[in-house]
């Protein structure tokens, strides 16, 4: 027993340390297990996947990463809700700027050292051999090493606070509130655009529009009871749902109504978050890339315009551009056919017809992106037609998303399809090149131009970035800068591939001097 005492002070020093962490945030109810969890960096790359660890510490418990994806979808939820709560009648572009402004890594690093958050970070293993209580003076024995201190990026720093809201998050999920979550928001942003320290208080905050009290007309009433036919949900304010299917391109004069672009702002923020607890919770043991990549497949367009065509949202949606019905009605037809031959497949093999695989919208050509607006404006509307309840937007998951992934493993190769995954097989299996990497480096401090965030006081703040290349044979053929190394490879990634699509092999070896041999030649 005396052999385990130090480990185990080790381990109760870690998790008081953490929950001081969470303390000086304001957040002293987080459960200790999530708050050590959210201070934890157990090696220098764990946001990579797949390769060898550097400085791995072993035995330090969970590392912060699982929560630092689920903190980050809160985030983005809780300031999105405040965005459009603050003032619902700004236009979709400025609630973007805004809720970049508050969520990127650059603002929540500034926040976090302002209060040392850093100094509570966990990244160094306990030793046995070097162990000793601090503040006693060792009279007799070896010396121990002087206390090490560690480094962490601006990005860790980053994470680790949203970490802290997946912690806060987590704690009280069980009780069905979102209370403590809220509240570690305001704190890691600290911005009047996120004051709220409760649920209640978004709607509270809420000033409905003028055009949503209006009465509403026969034709409004008349829809609302048809989707509350089909959907279940039974609108207070039909007009809601009419601005849900509002396409940019419909007059806005006809029915004074605002097109369908704030209420899809809302609504992609919330489907991102109802998916990612969905995969969070069912899949404990995922690494964050995993859920990263299936939570692409489940909030993607190319899904949700599928599931739109599903519900039949296509037929309800207001435009006035040839293009767009145009675009709609050749995907309908593809989609049409292929739904009908998966159906055709099932019956064949001696099965149900309402048995078909689930997956089978995948081989199907991307719907228009509008498909998928809908969807997510959609979800917005009864969001904010029920008061904010997000019981509304579970109770829509549960019923129309989540059949459709009861069994993830039939997305395994779509979520793989990433850019890089992407890239690495044209490279490999159209032109068998084999001299090109994707180099990260930092950039630097950048003062002025694209990538700068706004300072809190009004005035510009210098942002550390870094830039992703892609080399082929010594040259740059395509690059990306990002304030994340993982950001800056997939962009970088994404423009290769749009760029080499367009070319043939011999296109390619001449572009860029390729004489490698495919291992089939």
């Amino acid at each position: 027993m005396a052999y385990n005492f130090p480990a185990i002070i080790h381990r109760v020093d870690s998790n008081l340390i953490a929950l001081e962490a969470c303390k000086l945030m304001g957040l002293e109810n987080v459960r200790p297990g999530f708050a050590l969890e959210a201070f934890t960096k157990d090696c220098n790359n764990s946001d990579e996947v797949d390769v060898e660890k550097i400085n791995f510490q072993g035995g330090m418990g969970n590392n912060y990463e699982r929560l630092e994806f689920l903190g980050d979808c809160f985030l983005k939820m809780a300031t999105t809700i405040s965005l459009f709560t603050l003032d619902p009648g700004r236009s979709e572009y400025d609630y973007h700027v805004d809720r970049m402004v508050l969520t990127c890594n650059q603002s929540l690093y500034n926040i976090a050292t302002e209060v040392k958050l850093e100094e509570y970070v966990r990244s160094t293993e306990f030793s046995r051999r070097t162990w000793y209580p601090e503040g006693l003076i060792l009279k007799r024995g070896k010396r121990t090493e002087a206390k090490r201190k560690h480094e962490l990026a601006a990005k860790v720093i980053a994470d680790v606070c949203e970490a802290l809201i997946g912690a806060a998050y987590m704690t009280t999920r069980h009780q069905g509130s979102f209370d403590m979550a809220v509240s570690a928001v305001t704190s890691v942003v600290k911005d009047p655009k996120h004051s709220m320290t409760k649920w209640s208080e978004y709607y509270a905050t809420y000033k409905k529009p003028e055009w949503q009290t209006r009465q509403p007309t026969p034709i409004q009433m008349d829809m609302a009871d048809k989707f509350h036919q089909r959907m279940g949900y039974k609108f207070n304010h039909p007009q809601l749902l009419r601005c849900a299917f509002y396409h940019p391109s419909y007059p806005t004069s006809s029915e004074n109504l605002p097109s369908y672009q704030r209420l899809e702002f809302l609504g992609d923020a919330l489907l991102d978050m109802v998916c990612v607890d969905y995969l969070f919770r069912r899949f404990p043991g995922a690494d964050p890339q995993w859920l990263t990549e299936h939570k692409m497949a489940m909030t993607g367009n190319h899904f949700l315009g599928f599931l739109s065509f599903y519900l039949e949202f296509h037929r309800s949606i207001l435009t006035n551009s040839a293009q767009v019905l145009g675009d709609h009605t050749e995907y309908v037809s593809e989609i049409e056919m292929a739904l009908r031959a998966a159906k055709g497949e099932t019956i064949d093999a001696g099965d149900e017809e309402s048995n078909f695989k689930r997956n089978f919208w995948v081989n199907c050509k991307r719907p228009p992106k509008g498909l998928a607006d809908v969807l997510e404006a959609y979800v917005g509307a009864i969001f904010v037609d029920s008061e904010y309840d997000y019981g509304t937007v579970q109770a829509f998951f549960d019923r129309h998303i989540q059949p459709w992934f009861e069994d993830m493993r039939l997305y395994d190769t779509y979520a793989n399809r990433s850019t890089v995954t992407q890239l690495t097989t044209l490279m490999q299996t159209k032109f068998g090149c084999t001299d090109w990497r994707l180099p990260v480096r930092s950039s630097g401090i950048i003062a002025d131009g694209e990538g700068d965030a706004i300072g809190l006081a009004g005035g510009r703040k210098k942002m550390e970035q870094v830039v992703c290349g892609l080399w082929l044979h010594g040259k740059m053929a395509a690059h990306a800068v990002s304030e994340s190394d993982r950001y800056a490879r997939l962009a970088a990634a994404r423009r290769a591939v749009v760029l080499l699509e367009e070319l043939d092999v011999a296109e390619f070896k001449a572009k860029y001097g390729c004489d490698c041999v495919m291992e089939s030649e």
